[in-house]
């Protein structure tokens, strides 16, 4: 195995949750008389909950506005929501464990909604969880995943990322790293600048017991 850590998004990575979130943002939007379709709120997926509202709402709308949305979207997602793991996302995770691979959480997502999503007892098996709402830049910036890096003491080129989006990718090459990409959610055409794209996240450990991408 070539790497000494694995950095996951979350969202249509690890937790099957984009459709929860779409319906959310859809709701929330709707209450200020704007539309939404699936393809381009999976598109901004990675970003932070403020920069979907600023992307998804027109120079017409302030801070105050943009803010209820988000509030209204998270509100709607915690109410609604009904997690489920991937297929085999946990048993990949327990198997670099034992590996002794450092692994991070690399969301858009607030620290709070992850709090809420998953149980601390998961959480507590990531040595570094990096949130849309720590003040960093949001992905497409490298900002995110050299936090992950230099909070796990690894560097960028012995980190690899799985992503599902284009935005999330974006960040991890710029920031260094080598990125598989899981079509979990979108069409391959969309995860053009991986480094190689799956189907699904078995398809991870395969790769990494023959020895990583190269």
């Amino acid at each position: 195995m070539n790497y000494k850590a694995v950095l996951f998004d979350f969202d249509g990575v690890i937790g099957m949750t984009m459709d929860d979130n779409f319906q959310a943002w859809a709701y929330a939007l709707t209450t200020v008389e704007v539309s939404i379709n699936k393809i381009d709120y999976f598109l901004l997926e990675g970003l932070s909950a403020r920069n979907v509202a600023k992307k998804m709402l027109s120079d017409q709308f302030d801070d105050k506005a943009i803010d209820l949305v988000v509030k209204r979207k998270e509100k709607h997602y915690l109410t609604h929501h009904t997690f489920e793991f991937y297929p085999d996302a946990k048993a990949l995770i327990n198997y670099l464990k034992k590996k002794q691979i450092k692994l991070a959480v690399v969301s858009g997502a607030s620290a709070e909604r992850l709090k809420k999503t998953v149980s601390s007892t998961f959480l507590n098996k990531f040595d570094s969880i990096v949130t849309g709402d720590r003040g960093h830049a949001s992905k497409p910036s490298p900002e995110p995943y050299l936090q992950a890096s230099k909070e796990l003491s690894i560097s960028p080129e012995e980190c690899l990322v799985i992503e599902n989006a284009p935005l999330g990718i974006e960040s991890a090459k710029k920031a260094g790293m080598t990125c598989i990409a899981i079509a979990s959610t979108l069409e391959n055409k969309y995860l053009s600048q991986a480094d190689r794209i799956v189907k699904s996240i078995i398809k991870i450990r395969e790769i990494l017991e023959k020895g990583g991408l190269g």
